[in-house]
């Protein structure tokens, strides 16, 4: 299973020279709603540990830091994990190498588990079998996913749009080559209840809004991963045009950019 892991992390385009810094530069936040409800459904006001799979950057780790008293990010990409090591000085929070599905981590230690943008690189049923381990009785798992294509303007959601159709074409056409793929997220909700690691799951959606221009949609867009040559794919996918639309329609300004969360919890 880590073989498998590590060959999707490999085909990700995730190691390559200074995309960490590009990815945490670009990517959004998560919105403070978010911690809210899961301390909510964690009942309890302050967790002792939450754990953050696949932690990235810390992204989505180092906003725990004044709301737990311990926080542990586990990260296999060392390129990432050295990333999110320097831009985090919050002396609760670390992290560690390690995959989803084994995250060297005590029996019961964790009041809170989550997945960032990050589940559908695991493999479901040894992750969900670690996640069950390392929750308390009463914890909560969350698996959340934002829309990387964030809501602008009409004329530049439809060419986000149809960048996406450009993306999924390549990658289609990419992994008759690779093989196997990741997860798709619409089944994260079925694969956990099927799981039996959870009494209860839902789905529910937030939104988060942050400032945006266009450097930041072009930057966002490049900051999602590529199988082989990125430059390559780049021209494919005419990422020039869409600079040079973003361009057009926002010019200097700076606008709201509107992303769409989606949030799976299994209560344990």
């Amino acid at each position: 299973m880590a073989d498998f892991s590590r060959e999707l992390i490999s085909r990700s385009g995730y190691e390559r020279e200074g995309f960490a810094s590009h990815y945490d530069r670009y990517r959004p936040r998560p919105p403070a709603a978010l911690f809210e409800t899961l301390l909510q459904f964690a009942r309890t006001e302050r967790p002792a540990l939450v754990v953050d799979l696949g932690a990235g950057t810390g992204l989505s780790t180092r906003p725990w830091a004044p709301l737990a008293e311990r926080v542990v990010g586990v990260e296999p990409n060392p390129s990432m994990r050295d990333a999110a090591e320097g831009l985090t000085p919050e002396p609760n929070v670390e992290f560690v190498p390690g995959f989803s599905h084994e995250t060297g981590l005590p029996d019961t230690c964790a009041d809170v588990v989550t997945a960032s943008q990050s589940l559908h690189w695991m493999e479901p049923a040894p992750t969900f079998a670690e996640v069950g381990r390392i929750l308390r009785s009463g914890g909560v798992f969350a698996a959340y996913d934002y829309d990387v294509y964030p809501v602008v303007d009409w004329e530049l959601d439809q060419a986000l749009l149809d960048y996406g159709g450009r993306r999924r074409e390549l990658r289609e056409r990419q992994l008759i080559q690779v093989g196997a793929d990741r997860w798709s997220k619409d089944g994260h909700l079925r694969r956990m209840r099927e799981s039996g690691e959870f009494r209860f799951c839902r789905e529910f959606v937030l939104h988060s809004v942050e400032e945006g221009d266009a450097d930041r949609l072009v930057g966002l867009m490049g900051s999602i991963g590529m199988i082989g040559d990125p430059k390559e794919a780049e021209r494919e996918l005419r990422l020039d045009e869409l600079e040079a639309l973003a361009r057009r329609v926002l010019g200097d300004r700076t606008v709201p950019f509107r992303f769409g969360y989606h949030v799976r919890i299994g209560f344990r």
